[in-house]
């Protein structure tokens, strides 16, 4: 977040207008972030709850999955707008985002798709989502399918994340060099 002496122009008169108009201290703003953070909790458990519910009556909650997809790109763009770049988590663990650790995230994102695509053929099986009647030929399409779709979202979307990750981190290295 900048500080108020690193603004400039309208942005600083704004800020100085906002801060004589309501003082507070930073206890008082992080209590008020985490009663955000909160809402937003209990707003995304709502969401998830409505989605599952309307789900198992065979209905679309287009509303919901947009409202849940307002949620995240804004969750993004503010983390962007922060410059907050973490190193992503699969199964609990932290990325390695050294380039020689290519082959073992790869493997991480295999065991993340396999663990979902698992879950999805048996969530199918109780559930019967597709109406396939050998169910043989159920499970093998959802395991097959799911895991495609879960690998190459987790390989697009991690790997992405850990490239940013390390441009970031070299941007910050490049600065510390340059002011020595």
């Amino acid at each position: 977040m900048m500080k108020k002496s690193e603004l400039t122009g309208w942005k600083k008169e704004t800020a100085e207008k906002l801060t004589a108009a309501y003082p507070g201290d930073e206890r008082t703003a992080r209590a008020n972030e985490k009663g955000l953070a909160a809402c937003g909790a209990v707003a995304f458990l709502y969401i998830v709850a409505r989605l599952i519910y309307v789900g198992f009556h065979g209905e679309l909650a287009l509303p919901e999955l947009v409202l849940l997809f307002i949620m995240f790109l804004v969750l993004g763009l503010v983390n962007r707008q922060n410059s907050v770049y973490e190193l992503p988590r699969v199964l609990g663990k932290q990325l390695d985002p050294a380039p020689a650790a290519k082959g073992k995230r790869f493997m991480f994102y295999a065991l993340n798709a396999l663990l979902y695509s698992g879950s999805f053929a048996v969530a199918d099986l109780i559930v019967d989502i597709n109406h396939l009647k050998p169910m043989a030929v159920q499970i093998a399409t959802d395991f097959a399918i799911g895991f495609a779709t879960w690998f190459i979202v987790d390989v697009l979307y991690y790997e992405h994340k850990v490239k940013r990750y390390n441009g970031y981190m070299a941007k910050l290295e490049a600065e510390e060099n340059d002011l020595s």
